[in-house]
């Protein structure tokens, strides 16, 4: 499961994210899509709290400093201790008012989907002793556990067929919640791959195979799932010794069609799929230069799936560990060689940046991890 620190985020490469630390009652209907009008744009961290901001960065309103979040329409989910360790639970926010809205006893991870309706999340120890399941909360309050994974002999639930067994680390959903994306395996041997999740009926398809595949991303309708496949052979580094580069690979859900867009190349490598709109990828490009700081030069591209098609969008400093809302076209974004972050418009391919001291953008909408 990724794990950063904010602080030190800016100053991770964009493939030391994913390739070394392995790997997101009340509002809208279930089914809402779209923006929702005058609800807060992106979230993120400062030294002492969580901030709320708008499309032009101007703060909206300040939260306690969540251990992870996830914000929207006008819901912000935030994970907060317990007196004792392990005893994590969600606690849901009006974005704008500040108003508690919910709270989900025994949770940690949250990812608000479906306009702010619906909360999936991660159990604590209390609420499943294995920890091999995930769950959601409905638009009606009703907490559902969705997909567990079976944790050995005389256990129930999905039958993984991973050989040193399935723990879910990083989950997608698509912009009605309807549909879950779960990556599991373990982290500790890099064995993972991903499995979707109808979360009305719970059917489970095994979308993966080969023990390499995680990062997932669904695309706003729910039809196509993009992943990184993880090479076996690692490229040298000078920093880190070596590096374990990717491809993207985008897989209907429909037809089981696959398709790869990119290749294993230790010159040049594409990381961190994530969909923009139903035919389009943001990813990060990895070009290796020697005369940067890290050995590579970052910026971020557009892949458009039928064609292939590669178009910039950000090539200004080193951008890295993108984060996208579909429903914004925005894509967020801090960077491995300076502090803040920044956002940036896909339609009008403009940027606002914020300043040091900010960390870790979450976008409205990007419903996942």
């Amino acid at each position: 499961m990724i794990d950063v620190d904010r602080r030190g985020a800016a100053r991770i490469a964009a493939w030391a994210l994913p390739l070394v630390l392995a790997l997101s009652v009340l509002g809208p209907t279930a089914e809402a899509q779209g923006p929702v009008a005058g609800a807060p744009v992106l979230g993120y961290w400062t030294d002492t709290d969580v901030v709320v901001a708008d499309g032009d960065g101007v703060e909206v309103r300040r939260f306690p400093n969540f251990g992870r979040f996830s914000l929207n329409g006008y819901v912000l989910a935030g994970e907060l201790p317990g007196a004792k360790s392990g005893k994590s639970r969600i606690v849901a926010y009006d974005a704008t008012s500040g108003e508690r809205l919910f709270r989900i006893p025994d949770a940690r991870l949250p990812v608000v989907a479906a306009g702010g309706s619906k909360v999936a999340f991660f159990p604590t120890f209390d609420r499943d002793e294995t920890m091999v399941s995930v769950w959601i909360r409905t638009p009606a309050g009703r907490l559902r556990k969705v997909a567990k994974f079976k944790a050995g002999p005389g256990y129930s639930g999905i039958r993984h067929g991973m050989r040193a067994g399935a723990v879910p680390l990083d989950i997608a959903l698509d912009e009605s919640g309807r549909t879950m994306a779960i990556a599991a395996g373990l982290e500790t041997i890099r064995a993972f791959d991903v499995w979707v999740i109808d979360v009305k009926t719970k059917d489970a398809t095994r979308m993966t195979r080969g023990a390499n595949s995680h990062n997932p991303s669904l695309s706003p309708d729910g039809e196509q799932l993009a992943v990184r496949v993880e090479s076996t052979e690692p490229c040298p580094d000078p920093i880190y010794g070596e590096i374990l580069i990717g491809k993207i690979r985008v897989k209907s859900i429909v037809t089981g069609e696959s398709k790869t867009l990119t290749g294993f190349d230790c010159a040049l490598f594409y990381d961190t799929p994530r969909w923009i709109d139903n035919e389009s990828l943001a990813a990060v490009r990895v070009t290796r230069d020697a005369t940067q700081t890290y050995g590579y030069d970052l910026d971020i591209v557009k892949i458009d799936v039928a064609s292939g098609e590669i178009t910039e969008l950000v090539t200004t400093g080193n951008p890295c560990c993108i984060t996208v809302s579909p429903s914004l076209s925005k894509v967020a974004y801090p960077f491995s060689d300076q502090p803040g972050f920044s956002l940036f418009d896909v339609g009008l391919a403009t940027a606002i940046g914020f300043p040091e001291g900010t960390y870790v953008p979450h976008l409205s909408g990007e419903n996942r991890l």
